[in-house]
């Protein structure tokens, strides 16, 4: 232990008194040692505590902020407590200011009623934490298969694991940090699962005292003896390649079934305690417009894995009796000439069979090339693009063809965004957050960005208590883009690539609680509206002269509206604090009648304010997806009524209400926030946002529907970069690594593949809140099954009305190296994609 970590550390703590029943904030400042010197932590700071107890996670942030992981661990005491031990990492030495620097603890939970007893608790220690001893012993290995393999022990202090690995035949001592901990142990397997025994501990609940030794012991007894299949679907040609097969694998003795699955191409399918002896069949099929394709193996299986191929040489086919099959017409109600193609697809109930047509996007009635087979079927009808807008196709979501030939398959178009999005390039792009650490934009420029983001202001929250007199973010942004855009032009001779800088500016934060005194208050109001001139004159004097930037604008304010009830006829105070802005920057400009003291005037007057100072910039206003008053919606696997297109629906609905985008001062674009953070650092998943590639699918079948019900383009925005780890990567501290999974679903992750076990098992574990529906990150991709991340989503975005995504964020992995570990894997993927870009224009073969 350090000098600095054997001396006392003193705090003081206060409850932020604008604390409720529901939300407060826990604020430690003046850190110091007995001495009154300043504490320098060469690695962590660790803070013991106790707070409401929450289902939600608890957010920690320092101020002035700084790049900080905190590693939190609680534990119930009673039905309102929780005991916390945080341990808030710093990525390199560093020395608190004593009278400036303060940490921040917030949680969904009540600090108002107990203030003095929660400030009471708080304990810091510099490079140390309150630790004892657990002395693990291990029996010798119940079988020699098992003999080279450690033993998984579990501490649980509620919500993260603590995971020890022991040695068998062996007391291994291990340092963890002082509480009461719940004891489980992992089955001893071999990684194929071939040899299996169960273990036991003893005791299964301990506490751990600082400066104690407490034993834990674990039984095995040997379970049995099992073979294992990798069913490998391999890389298959045109059609069936992106198909999914049906697999049954059959005992020859039996004639019984022992696994029955969907599989696609260029996927390991494991199945795992098979029959340890005994011949199976493999039999594979699709049907597939009236073709069967198949392949047949056989397999002895044994104490030991298995593999068998199936590749594009194993594939036979065969035309199926399709004589009692019928014709299906096709009327198309479109008001388009296109030559476009749309993609249908039918598909059976049980999967087995899938016809595919390419149906011109004119109006008239056309026909499937092949007759239909009479039974019921799923329906998908892909939009199509034409002259740079979407037109979504309405289709049945199931169809009953019947025998008689009677059916014809309707199809309508419906006209949705525009995107080409003034001051965006003509082709789906991809920018992200920077810190504004390395100026020179390396990581922009290794990644070939298109846009570059910030947040404007001093506080990046709008500064509403101050009338800014400069503004170094926006100018440094804007340089930032103009180097980035300079070394990209050089880099590709005779090419051009522009590079946008976009701000993030709030001119009325409702993100701080308590919205109708943020509606209320004049003076921040009116600080909101100078300071977003200010910006943008900013903007105007540093940014090229046809589009100086991009901004969003206020995000969290139509969610808070929308969340709270709020329709366009509530009165605030608009027109005198726009008037004072004005003034202060001796802006002479006439405020137009239409902007009233209402909430519609006050997002008129934000509109009008962007078209009157800088005309050039482009804007949009930012949803969330809360707006409906939760976002667990987004956890759901079934069909429901409320799923992601009826929450787009209500929150486009509330923007319309408000005529957002219908005046002549309207913005250009929509930006849909995903909650800033990696979702397996506990900023993220303890906080109820933890994604697998299901819930991934409804936030973007969500923002095609919004996009579609207002017309207008939409920019996924805070979205995580970060990647899955896979199972032979070392994860050692999730929360400094920032893994994730939004860039292997967005930009793919054929590591993962399909296949959940790919992923590391430290991952697999985490629990995540229960807002999430699930126990362990496991369950959530056991539920997303089938799922396929050997592609990027991205081939899709453009007619989901999606122009732009914007990753990162202050705390989450985007482009820039400074954040997270996985930057780098994020930085190659988007400079790929740069070589194969997907054009705004004649992104579907034409007929």
């Amino acid at each position: 232990m350090s000098q600095a970590a054997s001396k006392k550390v003193l705090c003081e703590a206060i409850v932020s008194p604008d604390a409720t029943q529901y939300y407060g904030r826990l604020v430690i400042s003046r850190i110091r040692f007995a001495d009154d010197s300043p504490v320098t932590i060469q690695e962590f700071l660790s803070v013991v505590l106790k707070l409401p107890r929450s289902d939600q996670g608890i957010g920690v942030d320092s101020e002035p902020w700084t790049i900080i992981t905190p590693d939190i661990n609680t534990k119930p005491i009673d039905e309102q407590t929780i005991a916390v031990t945080a341990r808030i990492v710093y990525s390199h030495s560093h020395t608190f200011d004593i009278e400036k620097e303060i940490l921040i603890f917030a949680i969904n939970g009540n600090l108002a009623d107990r203030p003095d007893f929660y400030t009471a608790s708080v304990e810091l220690y510099a490079d140390d934490s309150p630790s004892g001893t657990v002395q693990v012993t291990c029996p010798a290995a119940p079988d020699t298969a098992l003999a080279s393999f450690q033993q998984t022990v579990h501490l649980n202090p509620g919500r993260k694991a603590i995971d020890l690995l022991a040695p068998l035949g062996a007391t291994t001592p291990f340092s963890v940090p002082s509480g009461t901990y719940a004891v489980t142990a992992d089955e001893l397997t071999t990684p194929e699962q071939t040899v299996v025994a169960t273990a036991q501990v003893s005791p299964d609940k301990v506490t751990v005292q600082t400066h104690e030794d407490i034993p834990i012991n674990v039984t095995c007894d040997l379970v049995g003896k099992y073979s294992a299949l990798d069913i490998i679907i391999g890389v298959l040609s045109p059609p069936v390649d992106k198909e999914e097969f049906h697999v049954k694998v059959i005992e020859r003795s039996t004639n019984n079934t022992i696994a029955d699955f969907f599989s696609a191409s260029n996927h390991t399918n494991k199945l795992r305690r098979l029959p340890s002896s005994g011949t199976v069949y493999i039999n594979v099929q699709i049907i597939l417009n009236n073709i069967r394709y198949y392949a047949t193996k056989s397999r002895y299986l044994s104490n030991n894995l298995i593999q068998v191929s199936v590749g594009q040489a194993d594939i036979r086919k065969e035309r199926v009796d399709s004589s009692y099959f019928v014709g299906l017409p096709v009327k198309v109600d479109t008001p388009i000439q296109s030559h476009q193609a749309i993609s249908v697809c039918l598909r059976s109930m049980d999967k087995n069979v899938v016809y595919t047509q390419m149906i011109k996007a004119q109006r008239g009635t056309q026909k499937f090339t092949v007759p239909v087979a009479p039974q019921k079927y799923t329906v998908q009808a892909k939009s199509i693009i034409d002259k740079g807008t979407v037109y979504a196709v309405n289709a049945p979501a199931t169809l009953e063809v019947e025998n008689d030939g009677s059916t014809n398959l309707r199809l309508k178009t419906q006209r949705g965004a525009n995107l080409n999005v003034h001051g965006f390039p003509n082709f789906l792009s991809f920018g992200g957050f920077s810190d504004l650490v390395d100026i020179s934009g390396s990581d922009f420029v290794a990644a070939r960005a298109s846009s570059v983001f910030n947040y404007a202001g001093n506080d990046g929250a709008g500064d509403p208590d101050v009338y800014l007199s400069d503004d170094p973010a926006t100018v440094k942004t804007i340089q930032l883009a103009s180097n980035i855009e300079n070394q990209l032009s050089h880099h590709q001779q005779g090419y051009y690539q522009q590079v946008l800088p976009i701000m993030v500016s709030y001119t009325c934060n409702l993100s701080l609680g308590d919205i109708v005194e943020q509606l209320q208050d004049k003076q921040r109001l009116t600080h909101g509206f100078a300071n977003l001139i200010l910006s943008l004159k900013l903007a105007k004097a540093y940014g090229k002269q046809d589009v100086p930037a991009g901004y969003i604008v206020n995000p969290y304010f139509l969610g808070e509206c929308q969340k709270g009830s709020i329709d366009k006829d509530y009165e605030m105070p608009v027109l005198e604090p726009l008037q004072r802005a004005l003034e202060h920057w001796a802006v002479e400009a006439d405020i137009p009648a239409s902007i009233i003291d209402t909430l519609y005037g006050y997002v008129l007057g934000v509109n009008w304010l962007f078209r009157t100072i800088a005309k050039e910039v482009t804007f949009g206003w930012q949803v969330n997806l809360w707006g409906v008053g939760s976002s667990d919606w987004i956890y759901s696997t079934e069909p429901d009524e409320d799923g992601p297109a009826e929450m787009a629906r209500k929150t486009a609905d509330y923007i319309k209400s408000l005529k957002v985008y219908d005046s002549e001062y309207k913005p250009d674009f929509i930006a849909i926030d995903r909650y800033e953070g990696d979702d397996f650092t506990q900023r993220a998943n303890a906080n109820g946002y933890c994604y697998g590639p299901n819930e991934w699918g409804r936030y973007f079948d969500y923002s095609g529907t919004m996009s579609l019900e207002t017309q207008v383009p939409v920019c996924p925005w805070q979205i995580p970069a970060s990647r899955i780890p896979h199972a032979s990567e070392k994860v050692i501290n999730t929360e400094m690594e920032h893994w994730g999974t939004g860039g292997s679903y967005i930009l793919s992750d054929s590591d993962v593949n399909s296949d959940y076990h790919n992923i590391h098992p430290t991952i697999l574990r985490i629990k995540p809140s229960s807002l999430t529906g699930a126990d362990t990150v496991e369950d959530i991709f056991v539920r997303s099954q089938p799922f396929d991340l050997t592609y990027p989503k991205y081939e899709d975005f453009l007619h989901r009305g999606i122009f732009s995504v914007q990753f990162g964020g202050g705390s989450t992995t985007g482009i820039v190296s400074s954040i997270g570990t996985t930057s780098s894997w994020t930085q190659a993927r988007l400079n790929a994609y740069m070589d194969n870009r997907i054009p705004i224009f004649h992104t579907r073969p034409k007929l």
